[in-house]
């Protein structure tokens, strides 16, 4: 697969930000895999869509730097892990969404992720719905107050999927997710699958369109699966 590596001091960050264009054109997908900074391992997930990528069906970013494994890293402080993941959020939105956009002769935007990757994306999506146009996440978790030590943070409230998505009323946000193509992927054998099934049934009870698709035992629960997972729901 064709690949670049695209570097730049970063205005909204104010450091050097990197990352990984997988691909010359079609629609653009912007990845993130369980680990940040992983370039092997977020290439071999890739292969997946080998086909698409060297054909100018898709062109993949995927996100070096900044390092999102500090948000996951429950060795730091929960409110450093927070703030270095609304820098992200914002670096994200503000910048590279545009720089995407910009790049792309495509308008359609794929938001996807696994692992700790689907939270990311999920997160992202839910807060910005109208910069992105189809979410996909894998076996993720929605639910990150425990990985957090239980912080009460109220900004951190504004970022736990299963707690905010209950209680959203503004109809502006409503009325934008019913618009997105959501799908939700898990594994009957994935510790996080009740995670997956509770955020499902948020958006059932909040009449939002999505797919909610779950592996059953004939597949193990390792990355051959996740990649058949993601390619089979990659135009």
């Amino acid at each position: 697969m064709q690949v670049k590596t695209q570097e730049w001091n970063s205005p909204s960050l104010g450091k050097k930000v990197k990352v990984q264009v997988y691909g010359t054109g079609g629609t653009p997908i912007l990845f993130f895999n369980t680990q940040c900074d992983k370039t092997g391992e977020d290439e071999e997930f890739l292969h997946s869509i080998e086909f698409q990528i060297e054909n100018g069906l898709n062109l993949v970013y995927t996100l070096q730097k900044p390092d999102y494994k500090s948000v996951f890293d429950k060795s730091l402080d929960s409110k450093k892990r927070l703030i270095n993941y609304l820098h992200i959020e914002s670096f994200v939105v503000d910048e590279l969404v545009p720089k995407i956009q910009k790049e792309s002769s495509n308008d359609f935007l794929i938001i996807s992720g696994v692992g700790n990757g689907a939270y990311l994306a999920m997160n992202m999506m839910l807060k910005h719905p109208r910069k992105f146009n189809k979410c996909l996440t894998l076996c993720g978790n929605y639910d990150m107050r425990p990985d957090f030590d239980g912080a009460q943070l109220e900004d951190f409230y504004y970022n736990n999927p299963v707690e905010y998505l209950p209680n959203l009323t503004d109809d502006y946000y409503l009325n934008e997710l019913r618009q997105r193509d959501i799908r939700i992927l898990s594994h009957s054998n994935a510790e996080s699958l009740d995670q997956s099934e509770l955020l499902s049934g948020y958006f059932d009870i909040k009449d939002i369109a999505h797919q909610l698709e779950i592996w059953g035992d004939d597949t193990p629960l390792e990355l051959s699966t996740f990649k058949r997972m993601f390619a089979n729901h990659i135009p």
